[in-house]
C-alpha cells in the first residue's frame, strides 16, 4: 500500500502545479484583457475630443460665412472693436447691426445699434478661436479666416 501512496503524491504534485499555472495564465488573460479594454476607451474618448474640437472650429467659420450671406443688403465691413479683430454687419433698414469679434481667444456676437460700442458682458459666444481675421481680397470678396483654416464668402 505505500507504494501507492508514493504514487499519488508526485501525481498530485503536478496536478496543483498544474492548477497554479492555468490560474496564472487565466490572471493573465484577464489583466491583458482588461488592459486592452481601458486603452481601447482611453482612445476613443481622445479621438471624440479631437473630432468636437475640430467640428466646432469648423462651426464657427461656417456661421460667420452664413452671417455675412444672410446680410439683407447692408454693408459688411471689418472692423476692430475694443482693438479686437471684428466683423460688422448692417441690417441696411433698420440701422441695427450684427456685430461678430474675438475677445480673449472666444468669438462673440451681438445685435446693436450700428454707432453702439460692443459689451463682451452681454454678447453671445459663438465659439474659440485663437485667431480671427476678416478682410477683402477683392471687390465683393470676403476672407474670413480663423485657427481652423480660412473660408471666402461673395458679399452682395
Amino acid at each position: 500500500m505505500q507504494s501507492n501512496t508514493n504514487s499519488n503524491q508526485p501525481n498530485n504534485k503536478s496536478r496543483s502545479i498544474g492548477d497554479i499555472l492555468s490560474a496564472l495564465t487565466i490572471a493573465i488573460l484577464f489583466v491583458v484583457i482588461l488592459l486592452l479594454v481601458v486603452f481601447t476607451a482611453i482612445s476613443y474618448q481622445h479621438g471624440a475630443a479631437y473630432q468636437s474640437e475640430n467640428e466646432n472650429k469648423r462651426v464657427v467659420c461656417a456661421y460667420i460665412a452664413s452671417s455675412v450671406k444672410d446680410n439683407h443688403g447692408g454693408d459688411v465691413t471689418p472692423m476692430t472693436f475694443d482693438g479686437n479683430p471684428g466683423l460688422s454687419i448692417e441690417d441696411g433698414q433698420t440701422g441695427f447691426a450684427h456685430k461678430i469679434y474675438v475677445k480673449d481667444g472666444e468669438l462673440l456676437e451681438e445685435y446693436s445699434l450700428t454707432s453702439a460700442d460692443v459689451n463682451p458682458d452681454t454678447a453671445s459666444k459663438i465659439g474659440e478661436t485663437s485667431e480671427f481675421t476678416v478682410r477683402y481680397v477683392r471687390d465683393n470678396l470676403l476672407e474670413i479666416k480663423t485657427d481652423k483654416g480660412a473660408s471666402y464668402v461673395h458679399v452682395e
